[in-house]
């Protein structure tokens, strides 16, 4: 046993050795992994914590000597603890004060500093607001708000007044799921809402050089979006708006479900795909200009000149469509590219996105728990793992190969490309969607190309022609391509079984499905097959994940109960929204659960009246049932103040949307806690109800 142990320990040790020149690619992960920390404990830890901590490793590092396994141990202990205080740090920084409370309707007044086309209407973004009953530190450095669908959009840079209703940036729709108001706090956000009156333009404030260049930016995404409605209507001009500035609020919901079911959402992001081109059309552009002038290109280093004016084209281009998590990443990748010409080093090499990594992490360690940065980097990743091993191989078999043999090429780069990406984004896509797109491959067939060779380069041409006015024609030849993605995108979506659906998987599920992953693509060595072992034990949990035997939204309006067979059913057909919706599609569906009969389902799980309801939670389910309650656990769902008398009396878990004081039930979940917890979710176990909540006014976090 020692022996085979001691063998196991040795064979370890020298792939580690081997692989030294592999341990870089590790930093970004366990940098995330301290990030992931941060937002994964319960409450808040002292601002020290994270110093505190990492110069204590630090000093271990630097004591280590040579001793190869305890400097590794100690410097991925250091990665994780710069990781905790980098966002730790940046916290504290921000500290967004977030409404706690509706307000309004009130005067806000403040800078347009940004402007969001939606599908109906127009959503702004305020900066330095104005707001009455409010005193200045507790007044949100941004809020958002919606104007009415009739209102057009005041000028980026100008100082308006709008009356409108204020409240506190939306919560989680339910424990686990997606933290809209965090994300809120650290784009500056405290608060969002909705005007009654059109904007009142007021006297400018002056602003700094910072305020001034976004103001800038922000009216030229603006004309541009005015330059493409004047010539596209619809879902197709939004798309063309959003390739063109990065803007896409204003794609109906419809079209953007069609994308994402056809897996053709990603082409509007901007992201490789997109900053690539620009980069290699600048830089052979650039490269053939210079090319002409005989005396320069004898005399300088073209290749090198034009690798510069690449990078000055994909940072304008991010300034201008925005920095958005996969167009950062890709921008650096880029950069890091053009940088290994301007050095005569190779081109291509994981080191560079794992640079990338590194940079976007520092920068904005916000971004890692938001699927964005997850599938982004994913993707890239399995990607160049992929043609690194491939590399060699396929060199060796298109050399020589005529015209027919590079379009193969091209079409299975393009499958491969695509099949690649699906499996490396699955597990984001499950754990932040819970689907996944069946056909990505076929609709990525059409769509890139499109993309790439059609609408792409007619953008870039838009953008030269537009301060001569001549962009109209180009802007038309868009709009096709745009409706043949459309196209695609619709016809891909309605094909039987377009989309995957599953439940939201556990944090252990994923954990162990992105270790795995990490481990296949990051080592090159035959020991990296290893990682297949997580993934294996990843996808066996993932179907064991709990799902919740009740849920209750943050307002008590909407409540969600299982019957016996399983099936969730909501309390009523309308209202809820996007909250509902995400508890349908979390329990694996494609939506908004059935809402439950009048009187109840079927199975006498629940039995209802004009008053609330009687839910059974263990009818179905003795084996989570209490010897002492042979009858099973009653759970009450009080809709009025009468129904409160009886439920309080006989059931042993109460929950209502009214008033509940006096009620000497064992349990009780009212208004008051709802409003201080958010949405509850409800487990019945055999040892009794576990209940976990979005908030725990016992140990909040800076954006609750």
């Amino acid at each position: 046993m020692l022996a085979a142990l001691a063998s196991i320990v040795t064979s370890a040790y020298v792939n580690l050795a081997e692989e030294r020149e592999r341990w870089v690619l590790w930093v970004p992960v366990f940098l995330g992994c301290g990030i992931a920390l941060y937002f994964g404990l319960p409450g808040e830890p002292p601002p020290w914590a994270g110093l505190i901590f990492t110069l204590g490793v630090f000093g271990l590092w630097l004591l280590a000597g040579d001793r190869l396994v305890a400097r590794l141990a100690l410097g991925a202990l250091l990665a994780l603890g710069l990781g905790f205080t980098v966002v730790q740090a940046r916290t504290t920084w921000l500290m967004t004060p977030i409404l706690q409370r509706p307000l309004g309707p009130v005067p806000v007044e403040g800078r347009v500093a940004n402007v969001e086309r939606l599908d109906k209407g127009v959503r702004v973004t305020l900066a330095d607001p104005r707001i009455p009953r409010l005193a200045p530190e507790v007044t949100p450095p941004a809020v958002r708000i919606r104007l009415r669908p009739t209102d057009a959009a005041p000028p980026a840079g100008t100082r308006v007044r709008i009356l409108a209703a204020l409240r506190p940036p939306p919560d989680s729709p339910e424990p686990g799921a997606y933290d809209f108001r965090r994300s809120a706090f650290y784009q500056g956000i405290g608060a969002v809402g909705f005007a009654f009156k059109t904007p009142e333009v007021v006297a400018p404030a002056p602003v700094g050089l910072a305020g001034w260049v976004n103001d800038r930016v922000v009216a030229l995404r603006e004309l541009i979006a005015q330059r493409v409605a004047a010539r596209l209507s619809g879902a197709p001009a939004m798309i063309a708006i959003a390739l063109l500035n990065g803007e896409q609020t204003g794609i109906p919901p419809d079209d953007l479900q069609a994308m994402r079911v056809s897996g053709l959402q990603h082409i509007l992001s901007i992201s490789g795909l997109h900053i690539s081109l620009v980069a290699a059309l600048f830089y052979f552009l650039a490269r053939a200009a210079l090319a002409l002038w005989e005396g320069g290109a004898l005399r300088y280093p073209i290749k090198k000149i034009a690798a510069a004016f690449a990078i000055l084209a994909t940072l304008a281009y991010m300034m201008l469509v925005g920095a958005q998590v996969p167009t950062l990443r890709s921008v650096l990748m880029t950069a890091l590219a053009m940088v290994a010409i301007l050095a005569d080093r190779s081109v291509l090499s994981p080191r560079a996105i794992a640079v990338a990594g590194i940079l976007c992490l520092l920068y904005q360690p916000e971004q890692l728990p938001g699927p964005s940065f997850q599938m982004s980097f994913g993707a890239v990743l399995a990607l160049i793992s992929t043609y690194e091993v491939l590399r060699a191989p396929l060199s060796r078999w298109r050399e020589g190969g005529g015209w027919g043999r590079r379009a193969l090429l091209f079409v299975g780069g393009l499958c491969l490309t695509s099949v690649v990406a699906t499996i490396a984004t699955m597990p984001f896509c499950l754990y932040h969607f819970q689907q996944v797109a069946n056909y990505g491959v076929l609709a990525n067939l059409i769509g890139i190309p499109i993309t790439e060779l059609w609408i792409m380069p007619l953008c870039l041409l838009a953008y030269v022609a537009m301060p001569f006015h001549l962009e109209g024609w180009i802007i038309d030849m868009i709009g096709w391509g745009c409706q043949g993605i459309l196209w695609t995108a619709r016809v891909t979506a309605a094909l039987p079984g377009a989309a995957l659906h599953s439940a939201a998987l556990s944090d252990a599920a994923f954990a162990l499905l992105v270790l795995g992953g990490l481990w296949l693509a990051l080592w090159r060595r035959r020991w990296r097959l290893l990682g297949l072992t997580p993934i294996a034990l990843g996808c066996l949990l993932a179907p064991l994940t709990p799902r919740p035997d009740m849920v209750v939204s943050g307002g008590g309006t909407m409540v969600a109960v299982r019957d016996g067979g399983g099936k969730l059913w909501l309390s009523s057909s309308r209202g809820g929204g996007f909250e509902v919706e995400t508890w349908g599609k979390r329990d694996g569906g494609d939506g908004r659960p059935p809402a439950w009969p009048t009187v109840g389902t079927d199975d006498g799980s629940l039995r209802c009246d004009s008053l609330g309801c009687l839910y059974h939670p263990d009818l179905y389910h003795p084996n989570r049932q209490d010897p002492a309650q042979p009858d099973g656990r009653l759970v009450a769902i009080a809709w009025t103040r009468d129904a409160l008398a009886e439920d309080c009396d006989n059931a042993d878990l109460v929950i209502s949307r009214v008033p509940t004081a006096g009620c000497d039930a064992p349990r009780v979940i009212g208004p008051d806690v709802l409003a201080a917890r958010g949405a509850h979710a409800l487990y019945f176990e055999r040892g009794g109800v576990r209940i976990e909540t979005v908030h725990d006014p016992q140990s909040k976090r800076p954006w609750d």
